[in-house]
């Protein structure tokens, strides 16, 4: 398996080299390149982190090979992106083999203090003794070259030409700009970083002047030592990928000052005003790179700068024009076989035959983005082994644990086994959807102290682990016991990630420490999230994705069958009636007064018993009982459900239009159910009904039964978006097992006994 290209990257990093990444993969796709993606997770970052969402897109989209490092292959050229990315060996080989290795800077050595960045004679050692061929440096631009050029001798080999960062001018659609008449909006789109921003409250003010006919618009926040120095006339936006275009088409202006303790390598963020035509204004070290493109002063100088092209309408369209002419010739994707044509010269390679077809043919680039030209999604590439995932299900009073991870594992390519190991007593039905599952009882069941199960259950993970020779653990649980933090101490050569769900009580405790042995912790989403206040709510690290759930909504049995498996007429009204386990909570006679007051109506009932219940004598009693898994396939012939608040049950409920009253589980070791049913009823989405509330019993049933009520929860049912975070849970989860390790120095990686 030969490419033309690989590259080897970290896709977490934000900012100019993600940037960079993500036109390159594109550019590639469109001139026929071959195309390889190492991901290179080589920065250390703890949790580990997920990768850039506009990148992760791209790589889905395009025709990209995603390599492990696995597999027998060549390459012509191996991008390196980023030199910090390459400064420890990860501990499996990688088995590509390249004719040349070039490490593209996207980073300058030493920042504004001459304080070196990286290792530079490291890096070059890693990846010469990675990869088994010489390392030439290529810098993204002039700034970088000349730290590089002023080492002398002790420097590394150079590119001849600086490689460029690209710039996809279709992402930038053009807008005739005209000179300001009347109120000038100028500003920037950065990161909060202070060292993107002037030093001094002078600087900042000079930059982005406090005038009546001024608006400073800054898109990506302001670092909070800055804000006590900005004027009344700024706005501040979070910063969002999708708004970049349309923020920089509302300006007139772009200015751009940053640090002296700053190099920029490059600038993307300069670049992309210019693609969308701003007229730019730039310190004079820039001059080099961008050339004609923007217009260059001193901080103190900004506003007669801008003065003189109000008062000249023509030079400011001139110089707009300037702008996203110099991006054309100079950055485009379209200039990429000339770019990499050059490149394969500098390296002293024959040209790929593909580079000499498009030289020959022209430029296929069009800035016109139709449906015919957009991406079809397409599932990643990848040649390698497969990878074993274990499932790891704490044992939980109910089902929530073990059906968030079959939610997650059942949404893994075909590239992942999933293997369950689990002290849930549900273990059966996980079995039972065909997953491969392996089981060990709970301390509490078999008799024994704490300290003598965990003994016992690192043993057993850890004997897991090396049998099925896995790739990660994923854990779902409230608190990582120690049996399962022992193991994951000494298996750092395993990836471990948590699935710790949110709206904790806000008195529970929690240690954040709990948490630094995971390598990623995945946050399933909540729908009462505004009013979680819980000890997890602001602790960083965690990845939320979407509320997660085993089935679709609506993705369950047509009404008739749903009905036969229930046990009900199809045509009659039903009311299904489930409280969970029960194991840890006394609902104090709730469940027998419900069914007691529905046995009133002209209405058919059916008892829902949670697998995990403990039998009991139905006592005579004729409303039918039914033990199904999972509920939500029969959700199209109730027509209300009577359910706990847990986060799987909740979330079924609301976003599966069922009309529901929750009633909450308040043992104290429990989520904040009784919040998240209080939510839902004040969203107009479902009744709360407390155990302790037997008097409201009749009217709570009254309302729900009522026509008004149930097509109202169906209304605004309807009105949410719904994507199901366990697809994205296990695409993150993928992106950590099938990327190179090399976060943490080698000893640190490895397996200890």
């Amino acid at each position: 398996m030969h490419f033309d290209v690989v590259h080897a990257a970290d896709p977490r990093f934000h900012g100019g080299t993600s940037s960079a990444l993500r036109a390159e993969l594109k550019a590639a796709k469109l001139w026929g390149l071959s195309c390889g993606l190492l991901p290179f997770l080589g920065h250390q970052q703890s949790p580990v982190g997920v990768f850039e969402n506009r990148l992760a897109a791209v790589i889905d989209q395009s025709n990209t090979v995603w390599l492990t490092g696995s597999e027998e292959a060549t390459c012509d050229i191996l991008l390196a992106h980023h030199p910090a990315v390459f400064e420890r060996m990860p501990r499996s080989p990688v088995r590509l083999r390249p004719r040349r290795v070039v490490c593209v800077v996207h980073h300058p050595l030493f920042d504004g203090q001459r304080i070196q960045q990286y290792e530079l004679a490291v890096v070059e050692r890693v990846l010469d003794r990675l990869f088994g061929v010489p390392v030439t440096f290529a810098p993204v631009g002039p700034k970088v070259r000349s730290q590089f050029e002023g080492l002398g001798t002790r420097g590394p080999t150079l590119l001849r030409h600086d490689l460029w960062n690209m710039v996809d001018l279709a992402e930038w659609p053009q807008h005739q700009r005209d000179a300001p008449k009347d109120r000038v909006n100028l500003g920037r789109h950065t990161r909060e970083n202070p060292l993107k921003w002037p030093d001094c409250v002078d600087d900042l003010r000079a930059a982005y002047p406090e005038r009546d006919d001024f608006s400073i618009k800054v898109l990506g926040g302001v670092p909070d030592a800055l804000r006590n120095w900005i004027g009344s006339n700024w706005e501040i936006l979070a910063f969002s990928e999708n708004d970049v275009p349309d923020f920089l088409r509302r300006l007139d202006f772009y200015v751009y000052f940053h640090s002296r303790h700053w190099v920029e390598a490059f600038g993307i963020c300069v670049a992309e005003a210019m693609a969308s035509g701003l007229v730019t204004v730039l310190d004079p070290s820039f001059e080099s790179l961008f050339e004609d493109g923007a217009a260059y002063c001193n901080v103190a100088e900004t506003g007669n700068v801008i003065e003189r092209f109000i008062g000249s309408p023509s030079a400011y369209v001139q110089q707009s024009n300037a702008a996203r002419e110099l991006v054309r010739r100079k950055f485009a994707i379209d200039q990429y076989p000339q770019r990499m044509a050059r490149l394969y010269d500098d390296l002293e390679l024959p040209t790929a035959p593909v580079l000499k077809r498009s030289q020959a043919m022209g430029s296929p680039y069009s800035e016109r983005n139709t449906a015919e030209d957009r991406p079809v999604r397409l599932p990643p590439r990848r040649i390698g082994p497969r990878r074993r995932v274990l499932f790891v299900a704490t044992n939980g009073v109910g089902l929530g644990h073990i059906t968030r991870l079959m939610a997650i594992a059942e949404r893994l390519s075909d590239d992942v086994d999933p293997i369950f190991f689990t002290r849930s007593a549900g273990a059966a039905l996980v079995f039972a959807r065909g997953h491969a599952v392996d089981y060990i009882p709970c301390g509490l069941a078999m008799g024994v102290t704490d300290e003598s199960w965990n003994r016992a259950y690192a043993q057993e993970l850890l004997s897991a682990v090396e049998a099925f020779d896995v790739s990660a653990v994923v854990f779902d649980g409230n608190r990582p016991f120690p049996g399962l933090i022992a193991v994951a101490e000494s298996r750092r050569d395993v990836s471990w990630i948590w699935i710790r769900r949110a709206l904790w009580r806000v008195d529970h405790e929690f240690s954040p420490d709990s948490q630094d042995v995971f390598d990623m912790v995945i946050e399933p989403g909540e729908f009462a999230h505004d009013e979680d206040h819980g000890p997890t709510r602001d602790l960083p690290g965690a990845v939320t994705v979407p509320p997660l759930l085993l089935l679709e909504p609506g993705a369950g049995l047509p009404r008739s069958e749903a009905a036969a498996k229930l046990g009900v007429n199809s045509d009659r009204f039903t009311v299904a009636v489930q409280l969970g386990s029960q194991r840890n909570f006394d609902f104090a006679g709730l469940p027998e007064l419900l069914l007691a007051r529905l046995a009133r109506r002209d209405i058919q009932t059916v008892q829902i018993l949670n697998p995990l219940a403990r039998p009991s004598d139905d006592g005579g009693s004729v409303v039918p009982r039914r033990s199904l898994y999972p509920l939500t396939d029969c959700f199209s012939a109730i027509d209300l459900l009577v359910t706990n608040a847990g986060y799987n049950s909740f979330h079924e409920s609301v976003f599966g239009g069922i009309p529901s009253i929750f009633v909450p589980n308040e043992a104290p070791e429990m989520d904040d159910q009784h919040l998240r049913a209080v939510y839902a009823q004040s969203a107009g989405l479902g009744l709360c009904l407390r155990y302790s509330e037997l008097n409201r019993v009749e009217t709570i049933l009254d309302v729900a039964l009522s026509d008004n009520f149930r097509a109202e929860v169906r209304r605004r049912s309807a009105r949410l978006s719904f994507v199901n975070g366990a697809a994205i849970a296990a695409k993150l989860i993928e992106q950590l097992v099938f990327s190179i390790r090399a976060d943490r120095p080698l000893h640190a990686s490895i397996a200890r006994t």
